[in-house]
């Protein structure tokens, strides 16, 4: 059965394990937060449409057979996004009479199965049940813990005592949840001459813009020409403060610049958020 209600899909429930396991795997991936919405409700053919006319085009519901919750998918959408949907299906609470019963669970963990998802879902759900008030809810936490992820940390400075302070820096602000492998280069050529940078892994870049062999810029344009090139976060390095060499090289590629001799603490705040927003999306 498919449905269709303006741009928002109605799926037949046997098609949920093949489109929650693409979802997850997107997630693994490239870090794209989803949640499921476990929803029950007695029979009642007008409580799908409600559903329909509240969630947002990009959602998708599955419908289960009676006496199974339905259950609705919001691709790159936290937990707290979904407040808002809870709160448009209360408004309509005093125009139906039977009651809503959902559970909500935001999924961050890539190693979630289809088979723990369903049973958390529905023992979350027997939970709400037990709550008084229109539409109650239950959030379950269960996955959304997120994974311990490996960063790649590239120095590259033919300076040993600019690398090791830049290396002490990094380790200092590192997060719990990151591991970061952190490697010296002090030239261009030798960094573009190993494998070490075409890995799988989020790789932030830091770059002195003058190098012996392959200047900052050379290896900007390597990174910038790899299929995947939004995985390296590139920091150049720079004694500089042309604006127009700064323009330039934010137009080539650059996200952020390191104005030497530079300010530790303004570096360790710039790390920080880079690496917090490489955690967190």
């Amino acid at each position: 059965m498919k449905m269709k209600n303006g741009d928002v899909n109605m799926l037949d429930g046997l098609l949920f394990p093949q489109l929650f396991r693409w979802q997850l795997a997107n997630m693994k991936r490239f870090r794209q937060v989803f949640t499921l919405v476990f929803v029950k409700c007695p029979e009642n053919p007008e409580s799908k449409h409600i559903l329909l006319e509240h969630m947002r085009n990009s959602d998708l519901l599955f419908s289960f057979p009676k006496g199974e919750p339905d259950i609705i998918l919001m691709a790159h959408t936290g937990e707290e996004e979904v407040d808002v949907f809870i709160e448009r299906l209360r408004r309509t609470e005093t125009n139906r009479s039977y009651r809503m019963v959902v559970s909500v669970m935001e999924i961050r963990n890539g190693d979630a199965t289809l088979e723990e998802v369903l049973q958390a879902g529905n023992e979350s759900l027997n939970r709400a049940f037990q709550l008084t008030g229109s539409t109650p809810y239950v959030k379950d936490r269960s996955f959304r813990k997120l994974e311990r992820q490996c960063v790649r940390v590239s120095i590259i400075d033919e300076d040993p005592l600019v690398t090791t302070v830049i290396q002490k820096l990094i380790e200092r602000v590192s997060l719990s949840q990151l591991e970061l492998d952190i490697r010296v280069f002090y030239d261009g050529q030798s960094f573009i001459e190993s494998d070490w940078y075409t890995s799988s892994h989020t790789h932030v870049v830091i770059v002195n813009d003058i190098l012996p062999r392959k200047n900052g810029l050379e290896v900007l344009y390597t990174l910038r020409t790899l299929p995947n090139t939004k995985k390296y976060h590139v920091f150049m390095m720079t004694k500089r403060k042309s604006e127009t060499e700064m323009i330039f090289a934010y137009e080539n590629g650059v996200d952020d610049y390191i104005t030497k001799p530079f300010n530790p603490n303004l570096f360790e705040s710039q790390i920080k958020k880079v690496l917090n927003r490489i955690y967190y999306g």
